[in-house]
């Protein structure tokens, strides 16, 4: 017995009717300006540790200087001195800051558990039509981790507490000791340029050293309070504007 073509369409077309929709994954443009979107936050964040450190060094660089460093140098050379040591900070935090994309962007979706994979078994939720955003009853149906939109939405906190905690670790080092990378490669150059430019400080280099660190080991012990909301830095509107960004891809 042979039914009609159109018939069989008519059929076809009813099941997929009732059929929930494949969901889709946050791809590679979704992925980018999602990682965008945090990676921003966590630069002005971590902003403030290099403003901080400037500021400790303009107030304390010269401590433990008899009399002063009025004694050695005039206001207009400690100036040009505490601007140098501030210039190599400045650089220090260029460089920190193109890291911080890659590193959120690998904790989301490449470190594990990663928001990649399958988001319809179980089924949770219904893929809008073109154009249309996804929904905040989406973000909290989606209740497992896969690489749709509302699956990051829903697991926003646990994105947010891995990312603080690599990032954290990742700045912690870069202040940790003399061979780290900020003060090797940034502030122990630009302070050897301040001796050669003065060397009236030359009689004073371990102070100097020795303030440098002790700033630094400052610097480090802040860190504990890093993109906290308890603290202050990471605000709480924050979260609603990636999330309402993250809803808009499909």
């Amino acid at each position: 017995m042979k039914f009609p073509t159109t018939a069989i369409f008519g059929v076809i077309s009813l099941a997929l009717s009732f059929a929930p929709s494949l969901v889709q994954a946050c791809e590679h443009e979704c992925q980018v300006n999602v990682s965008r979107a945090f990676a921003d936050k966590y630069q002005f964040i971590s902003g403030e540790y290099f403003t901080r450190l400037n500021h400790k060094i303009e107030e304390s660089v010269f401590y433990g200087i008899p009399g002063g460093v009025s004694q050695v140098l005039s206001a207009a050379d400690s100036a040009h001195s505490i601007q140098l040591l501030q210039e190599s900070v400045n650089r220090a935090q260029t460089a920190w800051d193109v890291t911080i994309f890659r590193t959120v962007f690998d904790t989301i979706f490449k470190d594990e558990p990663k928001f990649k994979g399958d988001c319809n078994h179980p089924h949770r939720v219904n893929q809008p039509p073109l154009g249309v955003n996804w929904t905040m009853p989406d973000c909290h149906n989606m209740d497992y981790i896969c690489g749709n939109p509302p699956s990051i939405c829903h697991f926003m906190p646990m994105i947010k507490t891995r990312i603080v905690k690599k990032l954290s670790g990742q700045l912690e080092e870069r202040v940790s000791g003399d061979d780290s990378d900020v003060y090797a490669n940034y502030l122990s150059p630009a302070l050897q340029a301040v001796l050669a430019a003065y060397p009236a400080l030359v009689p004073f280099t371990a102070t100097l050293h020795g303030n440098m660190n002790q700033l630094m080991e400052v610097i480090k012990q802040e860190l504990a309070d890093f993109a906290s909301a308890d603290a202050g830095q990471w605000k709480k509107e924050w979260d609603l504007e990636i999330k309402i960004l993250l809803l808009t891809f499909p």
